[in-house]
């Protein structure tokens, strides 16, 4: 199975795209090399994308994919050609896709999920689905479980890829991605070449790439963190926090400590009550609180707060602030501004519980025990925003079905951002529903933007910001 994009007509033959050649060039002086396929030319890509300041290389649809659904997404550089990979989560596995030539991309391979995955039958699935309990996670379609995850998060760290997923026993693959190299026209399917198996289901991973540890974060309980688990207890997650491996050897990863702090509730918040962590970003810390400057600490987004914790000590993790919003209804994901000064955060659920346009919540972190709310950033959307990342003081967000939406940091102790571009992966709807863009990953030295589609598949970008 290979996708190979030739763009010159509009057509799909087998599992090649084809589609016309945009013809026009670009005399943007910013962004990428390559001059993309099909520019942004009076609000549109392709004639079916709006968009501003962003054009559109190419597109693999879930079909090419031989996907059901798409879900997350992240990036590998290869440092022996320096051939750039999107690594796609579908429901069955990860896809590897090339956008070494971003107007011709080729899939070569995938991983598939962990062999010895637990699948429940769909019946039982309706009853015990353990991922989210909103949105997409109460659909019919997440919830049969004969078909995949919904849920699956990659991560990468000294050229192997590291898979979770959350709708299924399914702990954690490692695959080496050096094996990419072997691709010679015939699609690749692959299995892992490590499997860590002290956790079960987990809805994501980070991984601070200066240390060597991934951090997993709403997974079942689990012996290692000192509770009881049950294998026919499918979810169970009422106590989790960090669960922290070193990978510092791809291949032998170890457990290597765990954080649980429930004096981090905030009572305020809808979902608050566990200690649940959704997400978070670990790194070395060089910010402006010289206390903890060369820390090893983690920003997490956990639902009912914003929890900082200092994990240099992996066995003795220790919380050093929290804080809430008044309205906050589910803190997602967020992402460190890049003098670690400020964590930007998306709410998952305020846009439909609160009937509002999406925001995006602020907080000053230069004191890490004391981190202050600044305030929201209001979008011109009412859709629900999901992942953020940020480079070059620049917000690469997904907001489902908005699509990805960019901005330059402003004065954020206003909570100031200045829009600077989008491109709608969604155009058909404006909705406020769990469809569309899932994430993105703007990380590629090239300027490549790569962003995953829940319902489309992968879109390969040209940013001409």
């Amino acid at each position: 199975m290979r996708v190979t994009m030739k763009f010159r007509s509009i057509a799909l033959i087998s599992f090649s795209v084809v589609l016309f050649w945009g013809g026009c060039e670009n005399s943007s002086n910013s962004g990428p090399a390559e001059v993309e396929n099909f520019p942004c030319e009076d609000g549109m890509a392709a004639g079916l994308y709006p968009c501003n300041n962003i054009g559109l290389y190419a597109h693999i649809g879930l079909d090419q994919l031989g996907a059901v659904r798409a879900n997350d997404i992240w990036g590998w550089t290869d440092p022996s050609n320096n051939k750039e990979y999107a690594l796609i989560g579908l429901y069955d596995g990860i896809g590897f896709v090339d956008i070494s030539n971003p107007n011709e991309p080729v899939y070569v391979g995938k991983l598939n999920e962990y062999s010895a995955s637990l699948k429940l039958a769909p019946e039982k699935a309706k009853e015990e689905f353990p991922a989210c309990t909103f949105g997409i996670g109460t659909s019919e379609v997440a919830k049969i479980q004969g078909e995949g995850s919904t849920w699956r998060d990659v991560k990468v760290y000294n050229n192997h890829a590291f898979v979770v997923a959350d709708g299924q026993i399914h702990g954690m693959q490692v695959f080496d991605l050096t094996k990419l190299r072997n691709y010679n026209g015939t699609f690749m399917e692959f299995s892992e070449d490590a499997h860590y198996d002290l956790i079960d289901n987990v809805h994501n991973i980070a991984i601070n790439e200066a240390t060597g540890f991934a951090y997993l974060v709403g997974y079942r309980a689990t012996e290692a963190c000192g509770f009881a688990r049950n294998p026919n207890v499918f979810g169970a997650r009422d106590t989790t926090g960090l669960h922290i491996v070193d990978i510092s050897s791809p291949l032998s990863p170890q457990f290597a400590g765990c954080y649980i702090d429930h004096t981090t509730e905030n009572q305020s918040a809808v979902n608050a009550g566990t200690a649940y962590i959704h997400d978070t970003q670990c790194v070395n810390y060089n910010g402006s609180d010289s206390e903890h400057t060369g820390k090893e600490v983690c920003f997490s987004s956990a639902e009912g707060s914003v929890v900082i914790t200092d994990v240099t000590d992996k066995n003795n993790p220790t919380t050093l602030g929290f804080s809430g919003a008044s309205q906050m209804q589910y803190s997602h994901q967020g992402w460190l501004t890049e003098d670690h000064r400020y964590f930007l955060m998306n709410d998952e659920i305020d846009e439909g519980n609160l009937g509002r346009d999406t925001k995006t919540y602020i907080w000053d972190v230069q004191n890490l025990e004391e981190p202050i709310f600044v305030g929201h950033y209001t979008h011109d959307t009412p859709t629900i925003d999901h992942n953020l990342y940020i480079k070059d003081n620049l917000v690469y967000q997904s907001n489902y079905t908005s699509g990805l939406r960019v901005f330059r940091l402003g004065d954020l102790s206003r909570a100031e951002l200045i829009p600077v571009g989008y491109f709608d992966t969604e155009p058909s709807s404006n909705a406020v529903t769990y469809d569309g863009a899932w994430s993105n990953y703007p990380f590629f030295k090239s300027g490549v933007i790569i962003v995953s589609d829940i319902n489309r598949g992968l879109f390969i970008l040209r940013p001409n910001l």
